[in-house]
């Protein structure tokens, strides 16, 4: 991976998506693992001020996860 966390799609926007989502999905019953932990993912992200990054600096929490460096590698 290159390391190019240059902004796209902000996590904070994606963050709302996800909650719209998550909301949706609670009202109908349906659950959505998958899509819980990617916001859990984020909200990490977003706990580290890193809200305003995009989405691909996913891989920051990741990396802070497993202990170890993937981009720029």
């Amino acid at each position: 991976l290159a390391g190019d966390f240059r902004p796209g799609f902000k996590v904070r926007h994606q963050q709302k998506d996800l909650r719209l989502a998550l909301g949706l999905a609670r009202a109908g019953a349906t659950p959505l693992p998958g899509t819980a932990l990617v916001h859990q993912l984020f909200a990490a992200l977003e706990a580290e001020g890193l809200g305003e990054e995009g989405t691909q600096a996913l891989v920051k929490a990741l990396e802070k996860l497993a202990n170890t460096r993937v981009a720029g590698a």
